[in-house]
């Protein structure tokens, strides 16, 4: 299977499909991400648009020569390369050598505009296209990386700042003035980055959710994403050695590092078809996810949470993440999911297993969970919340689909014998 590498959270080494890592490039692109372009790349002209009539206005201070308009040629150009190189390439990122170059060629108009304003200050005359190409920048953050464009951004600020510095003495009250042209340079970009890594994390968020609620469909003991791809390759290493000693490769009998690597192979085979089953899809989405595995833990030994219906499973989930949601940042204590089937319950009336899902939560204000939290809790089963000093516990119990399958040990935790 073709894969690539995803970020995973606390899964170090884990690979899901190159299919689905398109899927969340897709989804940031077209689902949203390329609207928030669209946002920036207004208001970055907004932006331009203003500094150009700034340029406007002070053109007159300026001595006789070129003034501001070098540097602002400068600019056009650099925009025109990149909104060209931008149509020709919308299908694919921008490549590293164009985007480069373009940043590179920033230093451009800056240096122009810089000797253009220099000494000048004490006139309220500052630099207007330098400044500009802070909003130059806002636009490639939203299609390339937010860092590099940052720090390009920051260290032109830094090179204004500079020359107000410089020019203090002289300029007087039109110090500030100098100031603030640099910090617009700078403070533009810095709140797009702040947007753009917030929707980021927001899609990635719910991207994960999207992805990790396709367990909710499966069998009561499925093998994940991460089973499937180790199970693919015991298969492929088992596949091999038989191979080669089918081909005669390999000498029977089989020679000791042979025989450790056979011995090795069928061990992991049989520890991972014995986890499989109580690994439930609880386990799997819990574990499969970016934003659940680090903060949640599932102690689930027989297995009862693939007893629940396919709507239960989905406000399970649901409630796990807003609880999640909610936990203070740096909170060390993971949320813990205990799963069980209470003793002596005889459910003869509805014929349904019983499950007891314990929900352990520390790091969160129980007073500000969102209603919907509740909401997704009380679907799961009737519950009742037990209040801790720095925690609280959701006792839930439910009665699962009488459809859903049930093993011989679920069978005999919900109806014990003899009862």
């Amino acid at each position: 299977m073709s894969t690539g590498t995803i970020e995973t959270g606390g899964l170090a080494g884990f690979r899901r499909p190159r299919r689905t890592a398109r899927t969340v490039s897709d989804v940031r692109e077209r689902h949203g991400g390329r609207r928030m372009a669209t946002g920036i790349t207004i208001a970055a002209a907004i932006i331009i648009v203003w500094q150009l009539a700034r340029a406007v206005l002070l053109a007159p201070v300026f001595p006789p020569g070129l003034g501001p308009w070098g540097a602002w040629i400068a600019i056009f150009v650099i925009l025109a390369v990149g909104v060209v190189s931008r149509i020709f390439s919308r299908a694919q990122p921008l490549p590293d050598v164009l985007y480069i170059t373009l940043l590179a060629a920033l230093a451009v108009p800056v240096w122009l505009d810089v000797s253009a304003t220099w000494g000048l200050l004490h006139l309220g005359v500052t630099p207007t296209a330098a400044a500009a190409t802070g909003a130059v920048l806002m636009p490639v953050s939203a299609i390339r990386g937010t860092r590099v464009s940052l720090v390009v951004a920051s260290t032109i600020g830094a090179v204004l700042l500079v020359e107000t510095l410089l020019q203090a003495s002289s300029a007087g009250p039109y110090t500030a003035t100098g100031i603030t042209v640099a910090a617009s340079a700078v403070l533009p970009l810095v709140l797009t980055v702040v947007a753009i890594r917030g929707f980021r994390r927001l899609v990635g968020r719910e991207l994960d959710l999207s992805i990790v609620q396709s367990t909710v469909t499966t069998p009561r003991s499925p093998f994940g994403m991460r089973a499937s791809e180790e199970l693919a390759q015991l298969d492929f290493e088992a596949e091999t050695l038989l191979d080669d000693v089918g081909s005669g490769r390999i000498a029977i009998p089989l020679p000791a590092d042979e025989a450790e690597r056979a011995g090795r192979l069928a061990a992991a085979l049989r520890q991972r078809l014995l986890a499989g089953r109580t690994d439930t899809w609880l386990r799997h989405a819990v574990t499969e996810s970016a934003y659940l595995s680090d903060r949640v833990v599932v102690d689930d030994p027989e297995g009862f949470a693939g007893l629940l219906a396919q709507e239960q499973r989905d406000n399970l989930l649901l409630a796990l993440w807003l609880l999640v949601g909610e936990r203070r940042k740096g909170q060390p204590q993971p949320i813990e999911v205990i799963v069980s089937s209470p003793d002596g319950d005889d459910d003869s009336e509805h014929h349904s297993p019983v499950v007891r899902i314990t929900i352990e939560v520390s790091g969160v204000v129980r007073r500000r969970l969102d209603p919907s939290t509740w909401d997704a809790v009380g679907s799961v089963g009737s519950h009742d919340v037990v209040a801790g000093s720095e925690s609280f516990r959701i006792e839930i119990e439910c009665r699962t689909d009488p459809t859903v399958p049930v093993s011989a040990p679920a069978a005999d935790a919900a109806h014990p014998r003899g009862m």
